[in-house]
């Protein structure tokens, strides 16, 4: 549907590696993006029931549950009504551009408020507007930096956790804590469990390829960070687990 799975027996291989690594649910979540994926509720809708259906009739114990990945932009304000939230909750997953700033945040949850909803945003740790700034800036930070000082991040003030206490929910990717998309952005979603940022971790996967070794590989890094219990929690849906 869009740039994930090519086919059905991809899709199939995906949900055989999900089950073998013990999940029981999955939250299908293509995008939706107006002149790019034209994923709107109803075609979601169909592809994952007939995707069911050959979940089901390969034996799979996995239910497959229904969402979008909604891209924000000038055209999401169309799409929220009759939009697939997460689970039974109020929250609407959604994806800022990866290197715009923090300005855009006040306008995008100013519109889900006006339907009532609210945000989890998709891996905020690859995401520009969600970067924490350091403890020491200006001439303290150059000094630190001078001395070999090991500069660290103001978690306490930052946006992200200051729009977490205000009931925005993240959503992390395994593959982030597998190095998918390098070390820097690795470190900042370690960074962000050990902080408590994230509500719920997902997969993100796009293919069978390599996707065993992401999901083994992210959960060792997850469950070294916060241990096995919190790494299971998360893995459930955490902030959504009775969702």
């Amino acid at each position: 549907m869009d740039d994930g799975a090519v086919d059905p027996g991809d899709s199939l291989d995906m949900a055989r590696i999900l089950t073998r690594f013990g999940f029981k649910k999955v939250h299908c979540t293509p995008h939706l993006i107006r002149g790019g994926f034209e994923n709107a509720p109803d075609r979601v809708v169909a592809a994952l029931n007939f995707m069911q259906r050959l979940v089901d009739d390969a034996g799979l114990d996995l239910k497959l549950i229904p969402g979008t990945e909604h891209y924000f932009d000038e055209y999401l304000s169309e799409m929220i009504p009759g939009a697939l939230l997460v689970g039974s909750t109020r929250y609407l997953l959604v994806e800022i551009p990866f290197k715009s700033g923090a300005d855009l945040l006040p306008t995008l949850i100013g519109v889900l408020g006006k339907h009532r909803l609210s945000p989890l945003f998709a891996h905020p740790e690859r995401c520009a507007a969600f970067h924490p700034r350091f403890k020491e800036e200006g001439l303290l930070g150059a000094l630190s930096s001078i001395l070999g000082k090991q500069k660290e991040f103001d978690m306490k003030n930052s946006l992200v956790m200051e729009l977490k206490q205000s009931g925005c929910r993240f959503q992390g990717n395994i593959g982030s804590f597998a190095g998918v998309y390098g070390r820097v952005v690795q470190q900042r979603a370690v960074l962000f469990l050990r902080h408590g940022i994230y509500s719920c971790l997902g997969s993100d996967a796009h293919t069978c390829h390599g996707l065993s070794e992401i999901l083994s590989g992210g959960y060792d890094v997850i469950v070294a960070t916060v241990g096995e219990d919190e790494a299971l929690r998360l893995l459930r849906g955490g902030d959504f687990e009775k969702d």
